[in-house]
């Protein structure tokens, strides 16, 4: 769950890694895991999802892969596809394939959605849902936009948006724990998830039926499930 960086098309795509550091993204499991609640966000998670027999999902910044897999033995007809911009955590998720028991294969794309230039042409409106999992406290204001640009040119008609991301925190206490990240990833990038904003942005890059709930309360704040229809 990388950071998916800004950069004009044709420059390199740089990019923060998962953790803000590079030699971080090692131990980026083990943090997910025991400082977010990983299995209890996990299973959450998917069941928000909800992924039926045969539905194409994407996981975009699927980071190593935990949550795709997770997808792909959830609903092992499912066709699963993940999205990163980082070359070394996508590595990390192809070496786990070889473990997973009961999962069909997760097709890992290196892919930097903020630049809708860089899109799979095979991937254009062949979603049934996309899902993207504590990514977009990440990226900038203008990021996010793209992102959501993009995440409406991958949707199918009438396809499904699941963010699942930090936001507001539902008490004093929660509020409080969420500036640990904020001042981690900086207090610009994540203006917009600590506002509540996300909703809003949704709704102006044209989606329908959106829906916003608190999921879990973690030691880092709040994690808020976000829906919506193309």
């Amino acid at each position: 769950m990388s950071n998916i960086a800004e950069h004009e098309k044709g420059e390199p795509q740089a990019f923060v890694p998962a953790l803000r550091y590079k030699w971080a993204t090692g131990v980026y499991d083990l943090v997910i895991e025991y400082f977010t609640r990983g299995r209890a966000l996990r299973r959450l998670s998917v069941d928000a999802i909800a992924p039926e027999a045969g539905e194409t999902i994407l996981d975009l910044g699927c980071g190593t892969g935990v949550l795709s897999f997770a997808l792909s033995q959830a609903s092992p007809t499912a066709s699963i596809v993940g999205y990163d911009i980082d070359p070394e955590i996508l590595e990390i998720a192809r070496k786990k394939m070889a473990l997973q028991d009961g999962a069909s294969a997760v097709i890992f794309r290196e892919v930097n959605v903020v630049d809708a230039a860089s899109l799979p042409l095979q991937d254009i409106g062949s979603f049934d849902c996309v899902t993207s999992s504590l990514v977009f406290h990440h990226l900038t204001h203008d990021q996010k936009q793209r992102a959501l640009r993009s995440v409406q040119v991958l949707l199918q008609p009438g396809g499904r948006f699941v963010l699942i991301d930090w936001g507001p925190g539902v008490n004093v206490f929660f509020g409080a724990a969420f500036w640990l990240v904020r001042l981690l990833d900086g207090l610009a990038v994540t203006h917009d998830n600590a506002n509540g904003n996300l909703p809003d942005m949704l709704e102006e890059s044209g989606f329908s039926q959106i829906d916003a709930k608190p999921l879990l309360n973690t030691m880092f704040g709040t994690v808020w499930l976000y829906s919506a229809a193309k």
